[in-house]
């Protein structure tokens, strides 16, 4: 899963793929809220990075895809979810999650559309994603408004990782469907990759096959 950011500093070639790149670094999460989640081993994936000591790497499979980001003071790089994005959610999420909190906890994800830009005062607004029944990595909107919620500056630590997508138009091949989202398969959550034959508009039922 993408959870670690770098910046891309220059393009030494092409044939061969060699560039010079330095990792996005950071030490601490107080700009969001005093939880232990940095100092629990937790990746983090939304807030105040900098950028660490350049490196040169010529391998290219270990990138995933550009983000937004804004410069803040001091040379701060912040990255925050942006309305369009796609991420995968910490789906038991908790501020007392530890290192001691149990795999089968942590690792249970939903997707979510961000639909507006984060702010400090509200957060993010994000709708759940349903998957398509018959298709690994197809996902819709939830049709149903009472299911938009907001998540607090506080609790951006739910943000797992950004997935890539793409919105299909419908001629993509045989029974495409139109105005739903495919998502990158090597971002998605293995869980969610299974082919189901039943929809729920409350997710809570699924069959897969």
């Amino acid at each position: 899963m993408p959870h670690l950011y770098v910046m891309v500093q220059k393009v030494l070639s092409r044939r061969p793929f060699r560039i010079r790149m330095s990792f996005l670094n950071s030490k601490s999460n107080l700009e969001l809220a005093p939880i232990s989640w940095v100092a629990s081993g937790f990746q983090k994936t939304s807030g105040d990075f900098r950028v660490g000591r350049y490196q040169i790497t010529e391998t290219i499979n270990i990138f995933s895809h550009k983000v937004s980001w804004t410069k803040g003071p001091r040379g701060i790089i912040r990255i925050v979810p942006q309305k369009g994005d796609i991420w995968a959610l910490y789906r038991n999420w908790s501020p007392d999650w530890n290192e001691l909190t149990p795999d089968d906890v942590i690792y249970k994800y939903e997707m979510v559309e961000v639909i507006d830009d984060f702010t400090e005062e509200q957060g993010v607004i994000v709708i759940p994603l349903l998957k398509v029944s018959g298709f690994k990595a197809i996902f819709h909107r939830h049709m149903d408004p009472k299911e938009i919620r907001r998540i607090p500056k506080e609790e951006l630590f739910r943000f797992s990782h950004q997935v890539p997508s793409r919105l299909l138009t419908g001629e993509e091949g045989n029974n495409a469907p139109k105005g739903c989202l495919e998502l990158d398969p090597a971002a998605t959550p293995v869980e969610l990759l299974k082919v189901i034959t039943e929809v729920k508009e409350d997710g809570a039922t699924q069959t897969a096959k």
